[in-house]
């Protein structure tokens, strides 16, 4: 199984390694990714590296919903690779199979790879997770990115992988020999000791943060924010306008320096910042009484 793994696969330092090797290489100066709005940045940093013409669909509040129609008018015979990210950071969105298989679809059709970051894949709390390579003609064509960071809280360790068919694999680890001489053996044993991790440690994962969101959820509701609908990962979009900052990062500034809480300007998730002016980014990754803390500071100081 593990010689198998082996093969199929480039093993990774790090999702973002794993985003950089694939980006670099399988494309070329020129070539058309699309990608949605609002995105990991590291995304734009390495697509710019690797020379493509980025064309980004924004995904709006409240459902964040893919626009399928501006997809279609927007894949071409000139899109070399669509990037996709579900359960998607910063939003919480997860696409669902209608969503899918229209992406599918088109990517046959034009014959354009996917991009398939899965990170947040066991942070599902209102669907199950589908994975982009499982759907009929799209494993040929897809390159699957994860990490042991998120589900099992190792960001440290920076172990991650891409997964894909050889004749996609053999670029990628073209471009990965010249990121990383190699991973730490040790660590990758440990990853593999993970990834046969019953489900009952996923199960307990899940009821764990969903615990942690319904305390987030409801106290930034109560502190008067306008907070819109996560089914993943463990982050929440908020609309922070009715406090009166001009923006998302005069809000964020004023919520340190005055509340005492962090939050994440979104803007920087946009090509044009001014799409997420409105929108911040809470996340639940911390221990309950954390939470509770931040939640009655905001009750108590913003007006």
């Amino acid at each position: 199984m593990l010689v198998v793994m082996v093969y199929l696969t480039s093993t990774l330092l790090w999702l973002r390694e794993a985003i950089a090797a694939t980006m670099l290489g399988l494309i070329n100066p020129g070539d058309e990714v699309i990608l949605f709005a609002p995105f990991y940045d590291s995304y734009e940093a390495t697509l710019s590296m690797a020379g493509a013409k980025i064309k980004a669909i924004t995904l709006r509040p409240p459902e964040f919903a893919m626009p399928l129609d501006e997809l279609k008018s927007t894949i071409s015979k000139n899109t070399r690779a669509i990037l996709i990210n579900s359960p998607h950071n910063p939003t919480g969105k997860m696409l669902t199979r209608e969503e899918l298989d229209v992406i599918a679809s088109l990517c046959i059709e034009n014959d354009v790879l996917v991009f398939s970051d899965e990170v947040y894949d066991k942070l599902a709390f209102e669907m199950d997770h589908i994975s982009m390579a499982s759907l009929p003609g799209m494993y040929e064509r897809t390159v699957t990115m994860n990490s042991l960071g998120k589900t099992f809280s190792l960001t440290g360790w920076k172990i991650g992988w891409a997964i894909a068919p050889p004749h996609l694999t053999w670029g990628v680890r073209q471009a990965h020999s010249y990121l990383t001489f190699a991973t730490s053996t040790p660590m990758q044993y440990a990853a593999a000791t993970a990834l046969r991790a019953p489900d009952s440690y996923f199960e307990e994962l899940r009821k764990d943060y969903k615990a942690k969101k319904g305390i987030l959820v409801e106290g930034l509701k109560a502190a008067g924010f306008k907070v819109f609908p996560s089914s993943g990962t463990y982050f929440v979009i908020v609309d922070h306008t009715r406090f009166g900052h001009k923006d998302d990062v005069a809000f964020c500034e004023y919520l340190i320096k005055e509340v005492g809480v962090v939050a994440i300007p979104t803007s920087v998730f946009y090509l044009n910042p001014d799409e997420g002016k409105n929108l911040v980014r809470f996340t639940f990754c911390k221990d309950e009484d954390t939470l509770r803390a931040a939640v009655q500071r905001m009750k108590e100081k913003l007006k």
